[in-house]
């Protein structure tokens, strides 16, 4: 078990958390709402998911919707820069893709991953957009956000789409994703992001693009990589979106295409690179083959508007709880050091415990990953 996951048990512990898992029963079926891995019980002969490194997951075709498997799958986490498909779905509908900035101070000076925009240098939205997918720029989302009106704006539109969507256990607090406390998501709302962008080509184009020529200084252009990779090592990947920071750990959004289906996986909270961990799903999704259970369904904007029923309180009361469980998933990962000796002993006892098993799985195995290190 991984220390994020560690972290996890820890924060079901705690009364915080309690108040987190409150929730009123999500979309997509009875199923996903229950803790831990589902999946239909195989056919003989069948084989189940694959153990991976995550904290939490799940697979699903994008075309009829069907959820395969998940883990902990309406469970709010740090989403890290998977933000940035939330960015992209909410802000470039209402941008000209030949609309202008000229790049500031604050847009360069932003901190973590950037493409590296140069105060008083014009670039497009169109360029920004793929600064933004395949570099996962930070300063290519604070302009974005800028061009389309200023930070609260862009925010407010990113809550609106997800809302839209049905995503209503994610709260975004910025257009990157940098961690800030409450800031969540969970993987069965970024799985309805990715089918939004699937269906998004000023999205899907950028996300499936290897390289890009990004705008430079007077030396001209110079190429930026897609961050994701899947791209070119796992056969007929087609994006989505990479995402890193200390408090999420790894994230990933994947989707690949194979015979007309298109699977597509979300990872969070990895301790290593998740492609390994999404194409170990999607291994298991393709050989499972079309006539695999689901165990949920992402469901259609219309189908969202539907379950919510007139009047939108439901999706009130839902936007309620997600700040809570914000705030209380952030208390849990930032106050630990205040935990009392017999709740530090309770954790103690959990680390030995999934330290000795951990050893035990990964006796013999090879330490290499399938994918190479950013």
């Amino acid at each position: 078990m991984s220390s994020l996951a560690i972290v996890a048990f820890a924060a079901a512990l705690l009364p915080a958390a309690a108040t987190a898992s409150a929730a009123p029963a999500p979309l997509g079926g009875d199923q996903l709402a229950r803790p831990g891995m589902v999946v239909a019980d195989p056919a003989p002969g069948d084989s189940a998911p694959p153990q991976v490194d995550a904290t939490a997951y799940l697979l699903a075709d994008a075309g009829s919707g069907d959820v395969l498997a998940g883990l902990d799958a309406h469970v709010p986490r740090p989403p890290a820069s998977l933000v940035k498909l939330l960015t992209a779905l909410a802000l470039l509908p209402d941008l000209d893709p030949q609309q202008t900035h000229v790049a500031t101070d604050a847009d360069a000076s932003i901190e973590g991953s950037r493409v590296g925009l140069t105060p008083g240098q014009t670039y497009t939205v169109e360029q920004l957009t793929y600064g933004l997918m395949l570099a996962s720029g930070n300063d290519a989302a604070h302009a974005l956000a800028e061009v389309a009106g200023g930070h609260k704006q862009a925010v407010d539109a990113m809550n609106a789409e997800a809302d839209r969507l049905g995503a209503l256990r994610t709260r975004a607090l910025t257009p990157h994703g940098l961690d800030e406390p409450g800031q969540v998501s969970t993987p069965y709302d970024l799985a309805l992001l990715a089918r939004a962008a699937l269906a998004d080509e000023r999205v899907a184009g950028p996300a499936r693009t290897a390289t890009y020529d990004f705008p430079g200084g007077d030396d001209g252009p110079y190429q930026i990589q897609n961050l994701n990779r899947l791209l070119g090592h796992y056969p007929g990947t087609v994006g989505l979106k990479t995402g890193f920071t200390s408090r999420a750990g790894h994230t990933l959004i994947a989707a690949a295409e194979r015979d007309g289906r298109t699977l597509v996986t979300v990872v969070l909270g990895a301790e290593g690179r998740a492609e390994d961990a999404a194409a170990a799903l999607l291994d298991w999704g393709f050989a499972a083959g079309a006539g695999a259970r689901p165990v949920g369904r992402l469901l259609t904007p219309d189908e969202v508007a539907e379950e919510r029923g007139a009047g939108g309180s439901a999706a009130d009361s839902v936007a309620a709880q997600v700040s809570a469980a914000g705030r209380a998933l952030d208390d849990v990962l930032t106050t630990t050091r205040t935990l009392s000796p017999r709740w530090w002993a309770i954790l103690g006892s959990v680390v030995v415990l999934t330290t000795l098993v951990s050893l035990r799985r990964n006796r013999g195995r090879g330490r290499a990953g399938r994918y190479p290190a950013r």
